[in-house]
């Protein structure tokens, strides 16, 4: 008995310290894609025994104990007038639908590549700035910035047109880590001297390939150009208002200027990869974690189960994301899409605005959501329509299914040029679609594999 004591008494004294550290995920963007593909992030910290406190317009369901949610209410005005005066008093209820509408409403007009660089230029300085000020103006976020004072550790911020929410990690005397969406653009790597070779390294929306000609090499150098030399007298001024404004706690006004603290941000994550897009370098604190959201797969409900299982010559399936309201596409569009996936023998998954299947034909299922990992990992899943999102790429390569990709908006055209290029699938164009494209595409993929190698 002594001498189980004396054995009790050295293990308790020389036991490593276990430590548990508080952290702060501050995400109260709009973008759900951005926030949900690194939610695995956030969860195996909690898992791992990590006080984790996380500011997000996107809740998960069914946390552990020591996940704590705080959930912002906003509303987005996006009409052209109040994007312009930015004066209109916001209601503050969060509405995604209000983005989808936007965004669908505004990509379906066709995209002008001669004026493509000053539109992107509105959209950076004033739909982001908007965007950016209305949800750090959410009385939730008012009242943590202001009012919290819990003992930090770390702080988890995004970089994606935000850049004034790093006035956290000084709030916290906390180290900073970045997550960033997109392959990085020149408005990031600067602040940590990563590469931006204008002639090689592209803008994360430019319309190019693994290789890039003049005429984008140029538009890429005017991008780079713009983001060196003109944002630093008009969109960096607009997020150090927004932070002077709305980034007030105690000791606010010591805090360094905003290009200070990001050129301190101790490690970026990446959600991207250089094996599906172009190899490029990157600084040591910059770490590319893709497909960290591609998590085992679990039971498919009895009825969409069924669906698959019995398709003997297979299953379409059609999904173009979170940000899309496919209900707006124009009649004529959307009467492509539904009458050549209906005249197939295949069975077609169809993402929707509600499961009501009126007026589709017999061989679709309709839903408006899908748990689309387990859809591409069924042996029964011959096809994917997709809008090129960067996870539905991940997560088609890692099904082995190939696609064809209609892109819309942002990264979507490269992620699709490129992956077209290693042979994972094909691209159309939404704006020229007609039945006789869409048909040839959609039987080549499913009639003669040999011309669309995947890996």
């Amino acid at each position: 008995m002594k001498f189980i004591s004396i054995l009790v008494f050295v293990a308790i004294h020389c036991a490593l310290e276990i430590k548990s550290s508080n952290i702060l995920v501050f995400l109260p963007s709009p973008w759900k894609s951005h926030i949900v593909s690194f939610e695995p992030l956030f969860l195996e910290l909690a898992h791992r025994g990590h006080n984790v406190t996380v500011v997000s317009s996107f809740p998960m369901k069914n946390p552990p104990s020591n996940y704590t949610q705080i959930v912002p209410k906003y509303e987005l005005d996006l009409r052209p007038s109040t994007l312009i005066t930015n004066t209109k008093s916001h209601q503050y209820s969060f509405n995604q639908l209000s983005i989808s509408l936007f965004i669908t409403d505004s990509i379906m007009q066709n995209r002008n590549k001669y004026l493509f660089f000053l539109e992107e230029i509105y959209i950076r300085n004033i739909f982001g700035i908007y965007v950016t000020k209305t949800y750090v103006s959410a009385p939730e976020v008012q009242k943590f910035i202001k009012e919290d004072q819990t003992k930090f550790d770390l702080v988890i911020i995004e970089s994606f047109f935000q850049d004034c929410t790093v006035a956290m990690g000084h709030k916290y005397g906390a180290p900073v880590i970045s997550i960033i969406p997109v392959a990085p653009y020149v408005s990031i790597s600067r602040h940590a001297a990563n590469p931006s070779d204008f002639s090689y390294i592209k803008d994360f929306k430019l319309n190019a390939g693994k290789s890039i000609d003049f005429q984008y090499r140029l538009l890429n150098t005017l991008f780079g150009l713009y983001s060196l030399f003109i944002e630093p007298i008009t969109y960096i001024p607009q997020l150090e208002e927004i932070m002077d404004n709305h980034f007030q706690y105690p000791g606010y006004e010591n805090r360094p200027k905003m290009t200070e603290m990001l050129e301190n941000i101790s490690l970026s994550f990446i959600d991207s990869d250089v094996s599906i897009l172009s190899p490029r370098p990157y600084v040591p604190n910059f770490i590319e974690i893709p497909g960290i959201h591609i998590q085992p797969t679990k039971e498919m409900k009895k009825t969409l189960q069924n669906f698959m299982d019995t398709a003997k010559a297979g299953v379409v399936y059609f999904n173009f994301g979170t940000l899309l309201d496919i209900s707006r596409l124009p009649k004529p569009t959307l009467e492509v899409f539904v009458n050549v996936l209906g005249r197939l023998e295949q069975k077609v998954l169809f993402k929707w605005t509600n499961n009501d299947t009126q007026g589709f034909p017999d061989n679709f299922y309709v839903d408006s959501w899908f748990p689309q990992l387990n859809i591409l990992r069924h042996p029964n899943c011959k096809l994917f329509i997709t809008h090129g999102g960067i996870h539905g790429i991940m997560e088609t390569i890692d099904a082995g299914v190939p696609f064809i990709g209609f892109p819309f908006f942002g990264d979507q055209f490269q992620n699709l040029k490129i992956s077209q290029e290693n042979g994972f699938g094909l691209i159309n164009d939404i704006h020229t679609l007609n039945e006789d494209s869409f048909e040839r595409d959609v039987k080549l993929i499913l009639t003669d594999m040999r011309q669309v190698p995947i890996l």
